[in-house]
């Protein structure tokens, strides 16, 4: 009896991830993920975030919310908070920001799990109830297997969407989403490899931007495939210059130039973040 009560608690977590009212959509992952980013504020830092949900660890049948950035951006954050601008819905096409607090540090010491080889943490929160945020699963995360089944490779059109500059889409602070395309190579394996670039328009403010993936009859196993490929691919955490010195007469001139370039750490180092971060009560 126990068992079959497990098995529809386990039925009803799959739900509440992937079909229900907020959940994902098959054919709108681009509005899902625009929907689950939020800026991050503090007076020495602002930046982009993204929720994601998982399923309480030893408490399979309950959700609970992990907070995803760049962990620079906590880490130049001072004091011990932080503003996220969640939102609110008000109505059809009607949102407004839902401000809410977040501790990043007690006592001076980091509340949030950072990962030990990459520029990416984690930290577990407690929405509103009135927060309007999708439930996006941890099984968007793009793994090793997953770039190599569907074959991404350099040249493929990836999303992001982030606050350049804290420049935000309209006074709800939905972010900015952009297009381009991987720019690198090799991108597997992605322990070996740890970052790669993207052909996307960044910024500061963009720190901490998802990196998704969103294809339909994509030709991977040697013929082209019905199903809809959508994969949270990685995560931005800086963008490239080229700094050159200029030698005149009387001095050197030190110049830097934007380049256009995102820095990318694969969702592998994501998913692995996100683990580190111990359970709610």
């Amino acid at each position: 009896m126990r068992s079959w009560i497990l098995q529809l608690r386990m039925l009803v977590l799959v739900g509440m991830l992937l079909g229900t009212v907020g959940s994902l959509r098959a054919e709108d992952l681009s509005t899902q993920v625009v929907s689950a980013t939020f800026m991050v504020v503090n007076p020495q830092s602002n930046a982009a975030a993204f929720v994601l949900n998982r399923p309480k660890p030893g408490k399979p049948d309950q959700i609970e919310s992990v907070l995803v950035t760049a962990a620079h951006v906590f880490e130049q954050a001072e004091g011990n908070e932080a503003t996220l601008q969640l939102r609110s819905k008000k109505g059809e096409g009607e949102y407004q920001k839902l401000p809410m607090k977040l501790a990043i540090r007690a006592n001076g010491k980091p509340l949030w799990s950072k990962h030990p080889a990459a520029d990416v943490a984690a930290i577990r929160i407690s929405p509103p109830k009135e927060a309007d945020i999708p439930r996006l699963s941890l099984d968007l995360l793009a793994d090793d297997t997953a770039y190599k089944k569907f074959e991404i490779h350099p040249g493929d059109r990836i999303m992001s969407c982030g606050y350049p500059h804290q420049v935000e889409a309209n006074a709800a602070g939905f972010p900015l989403l952009r297009a381009g395309a991987i720019a690198s190579y090799p991108l597997l394996p992605a322990k070996t490899v740890k970052s790669y670039f993207a052909e996307l328009n960044t910024f500061e403010g963009d720190s901490g931007s998802p990196v998704f993936f969103d294809e339909a009859n994509r030709s991977f196993g040697g013929k082209m495939q019905p199903d809809r490929v959508q994969l949270i691919v990685g995560i931005i955490i800086a963008q490239e210059f080229f700094d050159e010195e200029v030698k005149m007469h009387y001095g050197t001139i030190k110049t830097r130039q934007r380049l256009g370039l995102a820095v990318v750490v694969p969702a592998e180092f994501i998913r692995e973040t996100v683990k580190l971060v111990p359970p709610g009560p």
